[in-house]
């Protein structure tokens, strides 16, 4: 196994711990955990916001991943239609699956609820996935126009857009306008130059995997430390309502920058060995499952009370923490299971569309010359080279 597939290896590994840290904000947040500084805040409140400052990053560390991977990457419809109707399995699947077992009454149903379960993508139902969705479609031009440009060029892109979109709101005392706080597709195309720029010439500044931790270490605290300034401020004097939030936002640059720590990290990290390697490339792909399971509309705010996470708040706090990280390992590995009952049921229906497809075709391949993940072009590349075989020995033998 060459070094450059370890390495990979290291970035799955990355995207399956952004994926932990994305449960960990969504078992935070939708429980209400996060305690206002302004007032009594506690031990457990005070852990809360450690876990939040420490995964808050997550989003950005997917589109670092991507843009990484995406710069060198041949665009696939085929990869397109298979996020498109992973997504479709959770939603659909969900509301289907409720309603049979009563969960949702017709009487309930109406057509803005209908287009929210059928057209999640354009619904924003996942706000991330409509935006990779997105990315990924225009990736094969962000991809040359990056390759056209020099490197100062693109370096001085980059600059540019982290000052635009970061560089004003995370010292201006109030909200400006154009300000959407990294939930927009503008945001990601950022993250994914970034990361494209590390694929291609990295950056000196962070040349170590001990500099990336400390950045990634760095900005936790900067994120932490902020919050609890503007929460004391605005619980004194009232002002500053307005970015109460500040420091948790996408495009906050603490934010941005322990992103690009931890990212920059595992870019630099030691190759793992080839069996946990193997593993870890088992796993990460079902990563995304866990995020639309637990997501979809029928379990984003329900899940979090089977472990009895919003009345935690008071626990021990050792308690607490085995509550909060159980909750997160639980979920993290029920998603897996799930996407990979998805991904069975996926391959079970790819083998006999092409079996059918065959038998109304009639062109007979053998099952060994079509690849496992579906791909169907060396097929029929073999099926016209050997009607080009047949058709020059008929010339040959008319000759």
């Amino acid at each position: 196994m060459s070094t450059e597939k370890k390495r990979n290896a290291n970035m799955e590994l990355l995207r399956i711990i952004s994926m932990l840290m994305v449960t960990v904000l969504h078992a935070l947040g939708k429980s209400d955990l996060l305690v206002s500084f302004s007032g009594s805040v506690g031990v457990n409140g005070t852990v809360a916001w450690i876990f939040e400052a420490l995964s808050i990053g997550a989003v950005n560390i997917f589109m670092l991943i991507s843009g990484y991977f995406l710069v060198n990457s041949e665009f696939k419809i085929q990869k397109l239609i298979d996020i498109i109707c992973q997504v479709l399995f959770y939603s659909v699947g969900s509301f289907l699956v409720f309603l049979i077992f009563g969960l949702v009454k017709p009487a309930d149903i109406t057509i803005y609820n209908l287009l929210n379960y059928f057209l999640p993508i354009h619904m924003e139902v996942y706000w991330f996935i409509t935006a990779y969705v997105v990315l990924y479609i225009l990736s094969p031009i962000l991809s040359k126009g990056i390759k056209a440009v020099s490197q100062k060029t693109l370096g001085i892109v980059i600059i540019c857009m982290l000052i635009y979109e970061c560089g004003f709101k995370s010292i201006l005392p109030f909200r400006l306008t154009s300000d959407t706080k990294g939930y927009t597709f503008l945001w990601y195309v950022v993250m994914f130059l970034v990361g494209a720029y590390f694929r291609l010439y990295g950056v000196p500044l962070i040349d170590s995997c001990l500099k990336g931790w400390i950045l990634y270490c760095g900005g936790a605290v900067c994120v932490f430390a902020e919050t609890l300034v503007i929460s004391k401020i605005y619980g004194a004097t009232g002002k500053l309502a307005t970015i109460i939030n500040l420091s948790t936002e996408y495009n906050n640059v603490f934010v941005a920058l322990l992103a690009i720590g931890i990212f920059a990290a595992f870019v630099h990290m030691e190759p793992m060995n080839e069996k946990a390697g193997k593993i870890i490339r088992i796993v990460s792909p079902l990563a995304l499952g866990v995020y639309l399971f637990q997501e979809n509309l029928m379990l984003r705010f329900e899940w979090q009370k089977w472990f009895g996470l919003p009345d935690s708040i008071d626990d021990n706090p050792a308690l607490f923490v085995l509550r909060l990280l159980g909750a997160v390992l639980s979920m993290f590995v029920i998603g897996i299971l799930v996407d990979a009952v998805r991904k069975l049921l996926f391959k079970a229906i790819t083998i006999l569309f092409k079996k059918l497809k065959k038998l109304i075709g009639g062109n007979s391949v053998p099952e060994d010359e079509i690849d496992e993940e579906g791909e169907e072009e060396e097929a029929e590349e073999k099926i016209n080279r050997r009607n080009v075989d047949r058709n020059n020995a008929d010339g040959g033998n008319d000759e």
